[in-house]
C-alpha cells in the first residue's frame, strides 16, 4: 500500500547466494499490471554462525539509495530494522516462517512521520 492508500498487486524474485565471506540477496519486483514500475535490490548480509541471532546488511536500490540494517532471528521469525545513509528513511518488516516453502512478509517505510509504503507479500520457493 502507497502513501495514498493505495493497494498495488505485485510479483517478483529472489535469488539468493552464499559464499563464505558474504550472503547476496539479489531481489526485484514489478507492479502487475506496470512492467516498467520495477525495482531492483541486491543486500550483502554479513554471514551468521550456527545459533547466532543477529547479523548486518547494506542494500542497493535505484529508487532508494543505500540502506542499512539489521536481521534478528526471533524463534520462526526474522525481523529486519533497516535506514538510509543519511537517516531520513526508516523501516522494519518481519519474515515469518510457514513452512519449508512459504514466508509471509509485513513491513513498512516510513520518512520522520510519514509513511511511504507498507506491504504485505508472500515469499513461495519455487
Amino acid at each position: 500500500m502507497d502513501d495514498q492508500g493505495r493497494h498495488h498487486p505485485v510479483e517478483g524474485e529472489t535469488k539468493i547466494t552464499h559464499t563464505e565471506g558474504l550472503w547476496i540477496n539479489d531481489s526485484s519486483m514489478t507492479l502487475q499490471g506496470d512492467k516498467t514500475a520495477a525495482y531492483k535490490t541486491r543486500y550483502e548480509i554479513i554471514p551468521m554462525e550456527r545459533g547466532q541471532e543477529l547479523t548486518s546488511w547494506t542494500s542497493e536500490n535505484a529508487a532508494l539509495g543505500k540502506m542499512t540494517g539489521k536481521f534478528i532471528i526471533v524463534d520462526d521469525s526474522i525481523i529486519s530494522m533497516f535506514s538510509s545513509e543519511d537517516g531520513a528513511l526508516q523501516g522494519t518488516e518481519c519474515l515469518h516462517l510457514i513452512d519449508e516453502d512459504l514466508y509471509s512478509n509485513r513491513g513498512c517505510l516510513l520518512r520522520g512521520d510519514k509513511k511511504i509504503s507498507s506491504w504485505a507479500v508472500e515469499l513461495r520457493k519455487k
